[in-house]
C-alpha cells in the first residue's frame, strides 16, 4: 500500500468516525428529547357514562380524580367505573410516549417493541375479565 493510499484510507476511516460520533451525538439530543416529552405526557379520560374523569402519566401515576355531581348515586357501580377509567388513562398516556417513541426510532426499532410490550403488561387494554397490574 502507498502512503498516498494509506493516507485516503485513514481520511476514510476518520470520516466514517466523524459520522458515527455526528449520530450518537444526534441520538443522544433525541433520547433526551423523548425522555423530557414522556415526563411531560398526560392522558385524561372521562368515563363512557361522564362520571369519571380521570388525568394520568404513562407511569401509571394519576394525576387528578374528578366526579361530576350525582356521580355517587350507585356507588358500587362507581368503584368499577372510576377502575376502568384509570386504566384506560393510564394507557392512553403511555401509548401517546410510544407513538413518540416510533416516529423518533421507527416503528420496527427493538427498543420501541420492547416497551410496546411493557405498556401491554403493565397496562392491558380494558374489558377484560379482569384489569392486572405487576
Amino acid at each position: 500500500m502507498s502512503s498516498e493510499e494509506l493516507a485516503d484510507t485513514i481520511a476514510a476511516v476518520n470520516a466514517k468516525i466523524d459520522a458515527q460520533i455526528a449520530q450518537s451525538r444526534q441520538l443522544a439530543q433525541e433520547s433526551a428529547r423523548l425522555e423530557t416529552e414522556a415526563s411531560q405526557t398526560m392522558a385524561t379520560v372521562t368515563s363512557a357514562d361522564g362520571r369519571v374523569t380521570i388525568t394520568a402519566r404513562p407511569t401509571g401515576a394519576i394525576e387528578s380524580v374528578r366526579l361530576q355531581s350525582g356521580a355517587a348515586a350507585d356507588l358500587a357501580s362507581l368503584g368499577v367505573t372510576i377502575t376502568e377509567t384509570i386504566a384506560r388513562a393510564q394507557r392512553v398516556a403511555a401509548e401517546r410516549v410510544l407513538v413518540s417513541m416510533e416516529q423518533t426510532l421507527g416503528a420496527d426499532s427493538p427498543l420501541v417493541a420492547a416497551v410496546r410490550q411493557d405498556v401491554d403488561t403493565a397496562f392491558p387494554q380494558v374489558g377484560g375479565s379482569t384489569i392486572e397490574y405487576r
